[in-house]
């Protein structure tokens, strides 16, 4: 679940309501940049002896607005020719994925507020026709005093071969807050976390996602086929605000169960599967 922090920062003692509409538009518009490294150790298949190691670089340039990102997979597989999807030759090398994105924030009253989301993507292994997606969220939280709010509304992930529509619910406590005890808890996403100092934070949560790759018109897998990964992963991790401008995530994961489902090129489901493996994330935003 997405949220928008707003933060206005004043270098003067006194301000106009004009120089503090300008600071505040400023905030908003201010670009951030992201990169993120990730290892996934072997995961394996169920009920076979194969698995695969997964490589991840990501790299998102946003505001609080607008956003861009672009990903790359790199995978190194062990006894895939035991793999029930194996053809003779490695499943999949690599893949990649670009993203835009944009949010709208619309604060309603002293007690509601609305956030919109709307992403327009494409994930693929080589060739990128039919890769396309779209995303949309959107969800009301209601602030029920200075520390508790609850949240309530859906997401739905378009691609022409799946499209898969969920709720969003939960309950935050103190979750913008730079001391002490703050959590999340609801879907698709929930974490506690706990603040050792302001620029210090443990946390440790749960996460869903889900995805649709086009696979490459000779893919080792299902030419000119896709193939849909679900994943449901656990974290434990921290992160430090090492100044203003720049932050380090560091997260231990285990994705405890990750779908693959296996699409022809007609959409038609060919098969599914399941793995399991640990996560290490890096990620340092400035």
């Amino acid at each position: 679940m997405k949220r928008i922090t707003i933060l206005l920062v004043g270098c003067l003692l006194s301000l106009t309501a004009e120089e503090q509409k300008l600071s505040l538009l400023e905030r908003i518009t201010q670009p951030k940049v992201t990169f993120q490294s990730d290892f996934l150790s072997d995961a394996k298949f169920e009920n076979y002896e194969g698995s695969v190691k997964t490589y991840k670089q990501k790299i998102q340039i946003n505001n609080d607005i607008v956003g861009f990102s672009y990903s790359r997979w790199d995978f190194d597989w062990s006894n895939e020719n035991d793999l029930p999807f194996y053809r003779g030759k490695t499943p999949i090398e690599s893949m990649q994925s670009i993203r835009l994105f944009a949010n709208w924030p619309v604060p309603l009253n002293d007690k509601w507020f609305m956030l919109n989301s709307v992403n327009v993507n494409a994930t693929y292994e080589k060739e990128y026709s039919d890769s396309f997606g779209a995303g949309i969220s959107s969800f009301f939280s209601y602030k029920l005093d200075d520390d508790h709010s609850i949240q309530l509304g859906a997401f739905a992930n378009y691609h022409s071969v799946k499209t898969l529509v969920l709720p969003v619910m939960g309950y935050s406590y103190r979750a913008r807050e730079k001391d002490g005890l703050q959590m999340v808890l609801g879907f698709p996403r929930a974490y506690v976390g706990y603040h050792i100092r302001p620029d210090l934070l443990l946390n440790a949560g749960m996460v869903y996602s889900q995805a649709v790759i086009r696979l490459a018109d000779d893919s080792g897998i299902e030419p000119k086929g896709f193939s849909e990964a679900k994943d449901y992963q656990a974290n434990l991790g921290f992160r430090y605000e090492i100044n203003k401008d720049f932050e380090l995530n560091v997260d231990l994961l285990y994705a405890f169960k990750r779908d693959f489902t296996i699409y022809d090129q007609n959409a038609n489901e060919v098969d599914s599967y399941t793995s399991a493996g640990a996560l290490v994330k890096l990620k340092y935003i400035f």
